[in-house]
């Protein structure tokens, strides 16, 4: 199959280039087993395409979408157990706030300048809420000559990278979009529904391939457009505290940890620190000075880390689940 043989056979020869915004959207990845849920940095194939197929009644669209700026914050909540009518145990959600990308659609029709749409997790807690304007369509002609751009990125020493995930199928990822060569690919699999309630996971060509396309998909290595690019850190700093063997021989009062965490939030650091090496000056055996080390070896952790304090202040309030999962 030719680079963008089925755009140019089955959608007209066109891409449909639309700028969105959205104030926040969670776009689902998952901590497993944990209390922080990530969200990716890439606007997936199955993610925008299958919210257009929503909205336009069109099962014959494919789209990408390419992120181009966001920021970061956090939002906590508690799913509820619909049996027991009880709330669980409280949860983080990454959130990328304030998003501008870019959107490349494959359509056998015509499309509004306009469409509004709702994308990733939480979509009932108002995330999610997206506006596309149309910027421009691209002609097959053009996504060639850009074919040819890319090429000279790899000649010249560089390195272009894939900016979003599409699936392992050569109907898509080459007849539409035109993906030429894959160099070094990076794979992965992508939830694909097949109804509401159903679907299965596809293979996919994960963000980061170093792979020859039309331009509008690549990124050279190196231009990243938050530091955040990729999974978080969080992720990261949460399963390094609960692999920490000191955590697992420990019990913490909720007392203890409120007090701690709520001293962090507001005051900072080095109070913090103060707090904690006061008590240990004070404590009334070596179990109980274990305890309160062990903390401060926590709460060194969590500020070399560099996260909002917000966050490390919610990570010390749940220092005894994030023990637990490691005891599992």
């Amino acid at each position: 199959m030719r680079p963008l043989e089925i755009l140019e056979s089955r959608y007209r020869g066109q891409l449909y280039e639309y700028l969105l915004e959205s104030p926040a959207m969670i776009l689902g990845e998952r901590f497993k087993g944990g209390i922080f849920r990530p969200s990716s940095k890439v606007l997936r194939y199955s993610q925008i395409t299958g919210a257009l197929r929503v909205e336009l009644g069109l099962q014959d669209i494919h789209a990408v979408g390419i992120i181009e700026r966001f920021d970061i914050d956090f939002f906590v909540y508690s799913p509820q157990d619909k049996v027991a009518g009880r709330s669980k145990i409280p949860l983080m959600a990454e959130v990328l706030t304030d998003v501008k990308a870019r959107v490349y659609i494959a359509s056998p029709t015509d499309l509004p300048e306009e469409l509004f749409l709702r994308i990733g997790a939480l979509a009932t807690k108002g995330f999610g809420e997206s506006s596309l304007k149309i910027v421009r369509v691209i002609e097959v002609d053009e996504l060639r000559k850009s074919i040819e751009e890319t090429s000279r990125i790899l000649s010249g020493g560089g390195l272009p990278e894939l900016a979003t995930r599409l699936p392992l199928r050569e109907e898509v990822y080459k007849g539409v979009f035109g993906i030429s060569r894959m160099i070094k690919p990076i794979y992965c699999y992508m939830a694909y529904p097949t109804s509401p309630t159903t679907g299965y996971y596809e293979l996919s060509l994960k963000e980061g391939s170093i792979v020859i396309a039309s331009s509008i998909l690549i990124r050279k290595r190196g231009e990243m457009f938050h530091e955040g690019w990729g999974m978080s850190s969080i992720d990261t700093l949460v399963e390094r505290i609960a692999r920490d063997r000191r955590l697992r021989d420990t019990q913490f009062t909720s007392r203890e940890l409120n007090d701690l965490a709520e001293i962090y939030e507001r005051y900072g650091f080095t109070v913090a620190e103060i707090h904690l090496r006061r008590k240990i000056e004070r404590a009334r055996n070596e179990q109980e000075q274990y305890k309160l080390q062990t903390l401060l070896s926590i709460l060194n952790l969590i500020e070399s880390s560099r996260i909002l304090r917000q966050m490390g202040a919610y990570i010390i309030r749940n220092l005894d689940i994030i023990a637990r999962m490691r005891r599992r």
